[in-house]
């Protein structure tokens, strides 16, 4: 089964433009030099803001901002009440840390749920889980490989995966013969952002082969696992086209439940039932 990231995307795009009417919500996207596959993710949000009613401010900055400078520019954005979300494009440059700045963005905002106290679930995971539901992928007991320790993908998928009762084992480029480990895994989750760096024979027949890892190559964006691992496949995300349309998607659902509206006392359920 290829899965058809778009098609599932605009299935909970449509939920999306309903919950998101009237509602007059702006994210804030915060993107620091110019990489060409993070424009590109800019981008799609751009795009599917536009589709449900969702504004998005886009705040650009040099690569070269200093880190206390950037620091600076975040916090006042946090502060501002026009902006009901902000997230900050990654990578960013090598100077400044992540981590710190991530950290900036209050949890009432932090829609990309990558802060120290995240209110919602990683976009990239949601996406993930709505994959492997669709599919109807089983967890519990499973060995499942996870490829890249990042922020995005790796971290937040082996804490997930491991939370739903899967065998989870994450490789790293520290890791002693990857390949070894890959051609016995029942489900791979990938996130490195290395073209092609899942041939066929280093997977078995009837695995679940979820790739969340984009790069460029070519003036095109590539996934990390051959195309022709699909074959082999009993689910397979392609690059585009599989996991990246959910994830944005999911980043939109993320700001409409972080900026869900009070519950009225009639909608509120009855502590002691009918009387």
């Amino acid at each position: 089964m290829i899965i058809d990231g778009k098609k599932m995307a605009s299935l909970i795009k449509a939920d999306l433009a309903r919950q998101a009417t009237g509602r007059n919500l702006c994210l804030g996207v915060i993107q620091v030099g110019d990489n060409p596959v993070s424009s590109r993710y800019v981008a799609r949000k751009q795009q599917l803001g536009e589709e449900i009613g969702v504004a998005v401010q886009i705040f650009e900055f040099p690569a070269e901002i200093t880190e206390t400078d950037l620091m600076s520019e975040v916090e006042q954005l946090a502060e501002r009440a026009s902006l009901q979300g902000l997230i900050i494009q990654l990578p960013l440059p090598v100077h400044l840390n992540e981590t710190k700045i991530l950290n900036l963005i209050p949890p009432a905002k932090d829609v990309d749920a990558l802060g120290s106290d995240p209110r919602v679930l990683n976009p990239t995971v949601s996406a993930i889980r709505e994959i492997l539901a669709f599919g109807q992928v089983k967890l519990a007991g499973r060995a499942v490989v996870v490829l890249g320790r990042g922020k995005l993908v790796g971290r937040p998928a082996a804490i997930w995966l491991t939370q739903e009762g899967a065998l989870v084992e994450v490789i790293s480029s520290q890791t002693v013969d990857p390949a070894a480990r890959l051609i016995l895994a029942d489900i791979i989750v990938s996130g490195v952002g290395k073209t092609g760096l899942i041939k066929p024979t280093m997977i078995k027949d009837g695995v679940v082969l979820v790739d969340a890892g984009t790069s460029e190559s070519g003036g095109q964006l590539r996934g990390d696992a051959d195309p022709a691992c699909a074959e082999k496949c009993a689910l397979f995300t392609p690059v585009p086209g599989g996991v990246g349309p959910l994830t944005v998607a999911m980043l939109f659902k993320n700001l409409l439940e972080l900026n869900r509206p009070p519950r009225t006392v009639l909608e509120r359920p009855l502590k002691d039932g009918p009387r």
